[in-house]
């Protein structure tokens, strides 16, 4: 068993319908991770500070998002990560509050 499975049954024991409940957990996955330790909570462009710049390999593609979930969009291996650079640093100071 997971501790998705796990958190999904503590949530419907304590009376949330299923639907509810995995809306909930999709909601909390969304959510910045702060991971202990790492990052400086004084500068958002960092783990700690919930906006790092992630990009993730599938499906011969690469996926540029932030931590917070905003989406920058597709590339090939073959192309330059600026493609998400220029979004993600407009992202980290205009849409995301001080």
């Amino acid at each position: 068993m997971s501790a998705r499975t796990d958190i999904l049954e503590a949530l419907q024991r304590d009376g949330y319908k299923h639907r509810e409940a995995v809306s909930l957990l999709e909601a909390a996955d969304k959510e910045p991770q702060t991971p202990t330790g790492l990052g400086d909570p004084d500068f958002r462009e960092t783990l700690g500070g919930g906006h790092a710049l992630i990009v993730e390999y599938g499906d011969c593609e690469l996926i540029g998002s932030c931590q917070c979930g905003r989406q920058f969009g597709r590339t090939t291996p073959d192309a330059s990560l600026d493609t998400f650079v220029q979004p993600w640093e407009r992202h980290c100071m205009t849409e995301v509050a001080d």
